[in-house]
């Protein structure tokens, strides 16, 4: 019989219910062709603010910037393909091809030549830098959250969490989010084991061994728009000054580029620091 902290499977329970009705709150809309829907989910009213997700992700990488700006504009929450509800893209992956489609579907939601805001977190960023490719000048703001798009990361050691149950789930996502994700252990929250277990059961697509083809700091310096970064100093994709390097590249191509680092926050920053990433965002993205 598999063991179950009874404690941790009520918190989880409970953290599980409080997505259900964050999620509950959203218009879910759906794009593109039947087998290659994008499922999408908007928060709020007025200027359309686009957050695009991390790999192996979903919608709820952004609980808590959902959760502290969903009143004060239109929050458009992508599953991006392959992750979360969506369906698939096509085999073998082209993310140009794939980030044309996201596109595409965010034109069916806001119109096409509608300018937005967006915000993207780490695969997000390479996502983005498709997307500011293919539509050069719609982005009158961009906050970039530990983004890739720079090239091949480092890749920290995972734990399989296939054939696991209870309490050895549990305790290899949590190995996880302290290997990958989150740096501080005592911010491993039940919210942020619930929302990676919901995630990594979702998640269908692997992107090992995928070329991004746009260098996302050259997008950036051809975007127009005005450009935030924020990066974690413990984020375990990039050791050894990497991070330093990133920087570099965004000034020598994007000298406007506002760049922010947050203390001791790992790579998921945005949950790890929320408060600190928020207050950068509200200038960002949200203050007029």
């Amino acid at each position: 019989m598999m063991d179950i902290d009874t404690d941790m499977a009520e918190a989880l329970r409970q953290a599980g219910a409080r997505l259900d009705r964050i999620e509950a709150r959203a218009r879910r809309i759906e794009t593109g062709p039947e087998g290659r829907r994008t499922v999408w989910r908007v928060w709020g009213t007025g200027d359309p603010v686009v957050f695009l997700h991390g790999a192996s992700g979903s919608w709820r990488h952004w609980l808590r910037q959902i959760e502290a700006f969903g009143d004060r504009a239109q929050l458009i929450v992508a599953d991006l393909p392959g992750f979360g509800s969506s369906d698939m893209p096509a085999m073998p992956l082209d993310i140009p091809a794939m980030a044309a489609g996201v596109a595409a579907g965010l034109d069916e939601i806001i119109g096409a030549g509608t300018v937005y805001d967006l915000a993207a977190f780490s695969y997000g960023g390479s996502v983005t830098a498709e997307i500011l490719q293919r539509d050069p000048g719609r982005q009158r703001r961009l906050a970039l959250c530990a983004p890739a798009g720079f090239g091949r990361p480092v890749m920290p050691p995972m734990r399989k969490v296939r054939g696991l149950e209870g309490d050895a789930l549990t305790q290899a996502h949590r190995d996880n989010l302290g290997s990958i994700m989150i740096a501080d252990p005592a911010r491993i929250d039940p919210m942020a084991l619930c929302i990676q277990t919901l995630n990594s059961a979702e998640s269908r697509l692997r992107l090992g061994g995928v070329a991004r083809s746009a260098d996302l700091a050259e997008r950036l310096g051809a975007c127009g728009g005005a450009v935030t970064l924020i990066w974690g100093t413990r984020d375990a994709f990039m050791p050894d000054g990497r991070v330093a390097e990133r920087m570099e590249r965004v000034a020598e191509r994007c000298p406007a580029a506002r760049m922010e680092l947050v203390e001791g926050a790992g790579h998921w920053v945005a949950y790890e620091a929320a408060d600190q990433v928020n207050a950068i965002l509200a200038e960002a993205l949200f203050d007029s």
